[in-house]
């Protein structure tokens, strides 16, 4: 019954989607890719991604910055929660992952169901360093470990930094979700691995498809 609730739902929201973009002669925009990942979808339009949860539209990309091709769907724990991403190329500042609003930034708009937010970025290559938008977590390559940072004050950078956590691989990118820090490597099976901090050390969060 859930299965058949979703996909009923999810013939749906594709159509809205569809009809969302205008087009030449006044036709619908063909939804050129689907990616499923558990109860979330995540729908291609023309240049725009939608994602969705079993029952509606939870965020979309928007703009010239930030819409592009849809390279993945993919979740992440956040405590009890899962949280679903996207990894887009956008033809500017390429690889980017999204997310619905952190629920700090949600707080008036629980009913929004287009505004995204820029979690993090991907490379195309093995990186040295890379940082948060606002500096408030890095991660940098030392030998064949990733060693991930987080502001000791995030009100002060100044005050700086202490280590959050360690994990083996190569770094390709960070992720943020409500403050905690996730280090994107290379997958040993291919593709890229997520870590975020365990009680005991990194723990595999999530996989990327690149």
């Amino acid at each position: 019954m859930k299965k058949a609730m979703f996909r009923a739902t999810l013939a749906a929201a594709t159509l809205i989607a569809a009809l969302s973009l205008p087009a030449a002669a006044g036709a619908a925009v063909p939804v050129t890719k689907l990616d499923t990942e558990g109860d979330f979808a995540a729908l291609q339009v023309g240049n725009r991604v939608f994602v969705h949860d079993a029952k509606s539209q939870l965020f979309q990309t928007n703009g010239v910055n930030h819409d592009g091709k849809l390279i993945d769907l993919f979740t992440l724990p956040y405590g009890p929660e899962t949280i679903p991403m996207i990894v887009v190329s956008n033809e500017k500042n390429g690889f980017l992952v999204f997310s619905d609003l952190w629920p700090e930034f949600a707080k008036g708009k629980e009913k929004n169901t287009t505004e995204e937010y820029m979690s993090g970025r991907i490379t195309a290559k093995p990186i040295e360093k890379i940082a948060n938008r606002t500096n408030h977590n890095y991660a940098v390559q030392k030998g064949d470990t990733v060693h991930v940072f987080t502001a000791n004050d995030f009100k002060d950078l100044k005050k700086g930094y202490h280590e959050s956590y360690t994990v083996k691989g190569t770094l390709r990118g960070l992720i943020l979700y409500d403050c905690c820090p996730y280090a994107v490597v290379e997958g040993e099976d291919g593709g890229l691995d997520v870590y975020h901090a365990g009680e005991k050390g990194p723990v595999k969060a999530g996989h990327i498809d690149m």
